[in-house]
Order: C-alpha cells, then structure tokens, then sequence
C-alpha cells in the first residue's frame, strides 16, 4: 500500500545518518591533527540538512476526503482504514469537520461553536457519540445542515457573542437565506418549496438558542497500525449541491497532500457541474495536482456499464489528468478487510444474511469462488471487486509528490555538503603533500591562494552590485514582472461577467490566484538574485586555486527567511488582503449576501491589487539590497575560513612520516564522501521520478 515511500523514505535517512557520521570522523581527525573545525564553514547547511531529516520522519500524510451528497465518504474512510469508525447509514454529515488520526487508544474529541471542548475515551463510548453526533437526525436529513449551522446559527452567534447580547436572526436575514441559489439547490430531494423553506426556518428558530451546543469539529483517535500511523484523513461537510466549500474547509483542503471528492457512479447521471464547480474553488485551485476525483458503487453497475461509464467520465471530467480518475467500490473493499480476518467465513456471511445486511455482489463472488478455490480466493474476488489497488497506488505515487520533494530536497543538500567536504579535504590534501615535498615553495603557494582570494572578493563585490541593478530600479527585472503580473489580472477581471450570479466567486478566485503568483513571484526572484550571483563567483573561481564550492555561500530555507523577516514591514498588504479586508470579512455574512458585495469588492479590488505590487517592488528591491550584503558577508567569512586552514597547515610542526599519515587518513576521508555522494545521487534520481 505505502511501502514505497517508506521504503525510499528509510533509504534516504540511512544517507543522512552516513552524514552525521562522516561528520563525527571529520571533527576527530580534526581534533587529533590540531586543525580548524572543518564543519565551520557548512553549519548552515548541515542545519539545514538536519531539519530537512527531521521533517521526513515526522511523516505526516493528510488526506482531504470531500463529496457530492450519498457519494459514501464514511464508507470510502472505513474501507481505507479498515476499520469501521464512523457511522455508514447516514445522508449526510453534520457541519463538524472530522480529523482522524492515530492515538494510542480509540477516543473522541469534540469542539463545540461555543469553545468548550469535550473528550470521550474507550470504544463504547467513543461510537455512542459518533454514532449520534456524525450523523444527522431523521427529520433534518432533507436540508443542508451543514450549510445552516455554519453560515447562520454558528456565525450569527460568534457575532452576537463577540458584541455581548443574545443571538438574534431577524426574519428578513433567514428570508435573504432560503433565496441564496446555494440553499436552494441543496434541495437535492425536490421537496415542496414551501416545505423545504420551512423546515429550515422551524431548525433555525429552534437550533439558535443552543447554537453554542453545535459541534464544529470531531477529532478521533484510534490505534492503527504502523503503515497507517502517519496517515491524517480530514473529513469535510462542507461540499454544497453545486460544489462549494465552507471557509473553514478551504484551510484544510489548501494543506492536503491529497484531496479526493468522491461522486457515485450509479443511481444519477454522470453530470460534471458539480465537480467543475469544486475544482474552480480557490482553495482546490492552490492544490490542484493533489485532487483526485474517485467515482464509487461500481458493483452496482455491469463490467460493460463500467468501461462505459470509465469512458464517459474521462470526457466529461477532461480538466483533470486521466490518472486522477479513479473507479472503486468502498463497501467491497470493506467486506474484503472484514472478512479477511474472520475464521468462519460462510458463518459469518450466514449471520449477516439472517440480519438483511448482506450486499448481492458478496453473495455471488462467494457462489463463484467458494468449494472450487477457497476463501483465499473468495477474499481475492471481493478484492478485485473493490479496486482499491488504485487508490492505494495513486496516493503512494501522486499524493506523496510533496514528501518525495522533501526527499529529494534533503538528498540534493546533502550532496551539496559533500561537495563542499571534499573540496575542503582535497585543498588540504594537495597542501601537506606540497610542505613534504617543500616547505618553501608551499608558502609561496598559500600566500598566492591569499591573494586571489583577496581578488574574489574584490571583483566580486562589483560583480554582485551589477547583478543587484539588473533587478532594482524603474526599468530592472523586479518591477517588469510585477507590472507585467497587474496587466494580466486586469484583463483578466475585466472579462468577469458581473451580472453572473457567479461574478463574486469569479473575482475572488482571480484576485488570490494572483496574490499567490506575486507570492510565487516573489521566492523565484529571490532564488534568482542569489544565483546570478554564483554565476558571478563560478567564473571567477575558474581562474583560481580555489574551487567555487569552497567559497560558495549556503542560502538554505532558513537564510531566506531571515532576510525576509528584517523587510517584512513592507510586505503587510498581502496578508490583510487574504486574512479579512477584502474577502474573508465579507463571509462572515453569510453565503446570503454575495451578490451585494460584488460591488464593493470592485471598488477597492484594483487599488490593493495595485499596493501589493508597489509592496512587492519596495521589499523585493530592498531584499536584493540584503542578499548582496548578506552574500559578501558570507563569501568573506568563507574566504577567511580558508586562510585560517592554510595558515594551520603551515604552522603544524609534523614530519614527514606524520604528514604521509594525514594525507592518508584524508584521503580515506575523501573517499567515504565520494562513495557516500555516490549514493545519494543514486537515490535522488530514483526519487526524481516520483515528482515529474
């Protein structure tokens, strides 16, 4: 199932833990030939590696479970679990989101709209509150709860909390309500107008009261086991009839290493509006690549039924890769986990007969395998049946992308440390081979290598204040991608058609999309600035002793981050754009009052969109400004390292016998370190693979 990742993931800690030892033969040879610390130099970089380690092991996978109304999601976690935790028979979920994870005991705990939080241990007790709180009662399953007590009795109550009186939902606001085309396309049972339109009026009026009492938030912990332990599955109510999502679902989906929406393919047509509609939201729009669209209940249809429908659903669904379309049958899959682990097997299909709950397609693949193969066989067939093997293949080789690009990360530092290492070791080889072959003529040589560092530096520092003018300034690369990004969006918007009733959503997924291009904007320029220095520092190196991965600063994470964080009073827009003025503070309205926003987002859309650019440019100059400081500093400091190495090197009093054995001992080091960087390029290109 997820063997793979593990199995690379294991492999890549091993050649980290071959760093730190290398690392600890480094510092005692060091300590025993009287030399500087070699590991001055590359701490940056060797912190870098380590938090990059750290990351992979902790090993967190979050899968986003999303769905059309009676798609089965309880039954597609059950089944991907295999456990049955959350209740099956139902139509539909409460407003809560549901997190499942690992936990040294089964136990629940439940975050209630009013802030009080609640926790219920050992498995009886733990189902009793599942089975009544994640599911909704009778008589409510025929309105979208979930969309009520999320947009009006939860909101309405924070509001009214926050100014101190009681909760109060004027008749007018629940009129404004019921005429959102949102709650009424909820209405997937086709009651009465009339009917549908008081129901949710008689719950709004009788749940406001106890609004606080509303549980917004599910967290279940449960002993799985080892190759489920990482895993976090987030199961959201917040898909509404025509695909939207709920702010709070937004967060999570924005952060999933995988989303799945799960659409039946029996029982409705095989229409896409919905879907298109989910894909279009701007949180599944930031993480499209991780979506997979997982069609469910094909024991109900024909094998002949299926290839038609698999060819159906590739047209209809063409805006997403065909290896994202998956087609599986949940309570198959579930039967075959179940059944897998029970001694008596035609007993226990016996039992469930006798109780009316066993499915006609368990029947007949245990007619077709049983007395002629085994059960072996029979468990195999259900198997089959299920599918399963695509989801588990799918996730393993596309929704683990960001974790073997974490992989690949810590494997490209580490080779980036290696090189460093063993350029270091093969100066100092070649240095106290030079003082046993002539002391003389090896000062001559250090005071040369001085010297041209000396001239790096030098030539340097005009170089990079070259490179530093092609990105500032009126006419540099910096305000020419950022103005040429404002052009785009304002063609863009113009084309919104602001009649539709689709307009304010439309403009909103434009304007994020296009803050997150100027965040995108933003860390490629400041990549770029920091290569076009090293490109600066390569030539110079070749005319040199030298070699440039010596002298080479390391601007890892942690670097950018620091610079970033001495200009960030320049970059505040963005975050106030995204965090309530403009768009989130309009949604604490309610999904009512779209249409009257649209007008007001348009008004003050352009000028922020026009501050966050001039933002950008400002931080981004000065950013510059800081990486050219920064990579001077750091390039003298190298550069110093090195004179102080050649210094020792000169300054040790050792024999020639004692000189062989440190050039020995170097060499063997040097050797460990190709070896090591041997493998890990190995591993990086098979990981490679894993993110095309």
């Amino acid at each position: 199932m997820i063997t793979d990742y593990k199995s690379r993931k294991n492999e890549v800690l091993v050649s980290y833990e071959k760093v730190e030892q290398l690392i600890g033969a480094l510092k005692e040879n060091a300590q025993r030939t009287g030399m500087p610390n070699p590991l001055e130099r590359v701490e940056a970089l060797l912190t870098d590696i380590r938090n990059k380690a750290d990351k992979a092991r902790e090993d967190r996978f979050s899968l986003m479970i999303a769905g059309e109304s009676k798609s089965g999601k309880s039954t597609f976690i059950n089944a991907y679990l295999g456990v049955e935790l959350l209740p099956m028979d139902v139509k539909q979920c409460t407003s809560s989101i549901i997190e499942i994870k690992y936990g040294k005991e089964f136990s629940v705990r439940a975050t209630y709209a009013g802030g009080q939080v609640e926790e219920i241990n050992g498995d009886s007790s733990a189902r009793e509150f599942l089975k009544k709180n994640a599911a909704l009662d009778d008589e409510c399953r025929d309105i979208p709860v979930p969309t009520i007590n999320s947009e009006m009795l939860v909101k309405s109550g924070l509001r009214a909390k926050e100014k101190g009186i009681p909760i109060e939902i004027s008749k007018k606001n629940i009129e404004e309500f019921l005429n959102a085309t949102e709650v009424q396309e909820a209405n997937i049972h086709n009651i009465p107008s009339k009917d549908y339109n008081k129901k949710i009026s008689d719950y709004i009026n009788k749940k406001k009261s106890s609004w606080k009492n509303i549980v917004t938030k599910i967290e279940i912990l449960f002993p799985f086991g080892e190759e489920m332990r990482g895993i976090e599955i987030v199961d959201s109510p917040g898909v509404c009839a025509r695909g939207g999502v709920s702010e709070i679902t937004s967060k999570y989906i924005e952060n999933a290493d995988a989303i799945i929406f799960l659409k039946p393919i029996s029982g409705q047509a095989l229409e896409s509006a919905q879907f298109n509609q989910f894909m279009r939201d701007i949180s599944v729009s930031r993480n499209k690549n991780a979506l997979f669209l997982v069609m469910t209940r094909t024991t109900n249809v024909t094998h002949e039924d299926l290839r038609r429908l698999e060819d159906e659903a590739y047209r209809q669904f063409s805006n997403l890769d065909r290896k994202n379309i998956l087609f599986v049958d949940s309570k198959a899959e579930l039967y075959a986990k179940k059944l897998a682990t029970v001694d008596d097997v035609k007993a226990e299909l016996r039992r469930l007969n006798e109780n009316e709950t066993l499915d006609d397609f368990v029947v007949k693949a245990y007619t077709e395998t049983s007395g002629l193969f085994g059960n072996g066989d029979f468990i195999n067939n259900l198997k089959e049946k299920s599918r399963f093997v695509q989801i588990y293949n799918s996730l393993e080789n596309f929704g683990r992308k960001a974790h073997y690009i974490l992989l690949g990360a810590l494997l490209n530092s580490i080779d980036n440390l290696y090189a460093k290492l063993w350029s270091d070791l093969n100066i100092q080889v070649d240095m106290f081979r030079q003082k046993a072959e002539d002391p003389t003529e090896l000062a001559k040589k250090i005071a040369q290598v001085k010297q041209e560092l000396d001239d790096i530096n030098s030539k340097l520092y005009k170089g990079v204040d070259v490179v530093v003018r092609r990105f500032r300034g009126d006419d540099g690369l910096i305000c020419k991608f950022a103005k040429e990004a404002v052009e785009d969006y304002m063609v863009n918007v113009s084309l919104i058609d602001k009649h539709s009733s689709n307009a304010f959503k439309e403009l909103e997924r434009q304007s994020i999309r296009k803050i997150d291009e100027f965040k995108q904007l933003t860390e490629d320029l400041q990549k770029m600035v920091v290569l076009e220095c090293d490109k600066e520092l390569v030539a110079l190196s070749k005319e040199n002793a030298i070699p440039f991965e010596s002298l080479k600063p390391d601007f890892s994470e942690v670097t950018f981050d620091e610079i970033r964080q001495s200009t960030q009073s320049k970059a505040n827009e963005t975050h106030s754009y995204e965090d309530g003025i403009t768009f989130k503070t309009t949604r604490t309205h309610s999904v009512y009052s779209q249409n009257k926003h649209f007008c007001i987002i348009k008004d003050n859309i352009l000028p922020r969109i026009e501050t966050i650019k001039n933002d950008l440019i400002e931080n981004l100059s000065e950013f510059a400004e800081k990486i050219r400081s920064r990579y001077i500093e750091e390039l003298s400091l190298n550069a110093n390292t090195k004179k102080n190495e050649l210094d020792a090197i000169m300054e040790a009093k050792n024999t020639a016998e004692e000189i062989q054995i440190i050039v020995k001992k170097l060499t063997l080091l040097m050797e460990r370190i190709s070896s090591a960087q041997s493998d890990a390029k190995k591993l990086k290109g098979g990981i490679a693979k894993n993110v095309q």
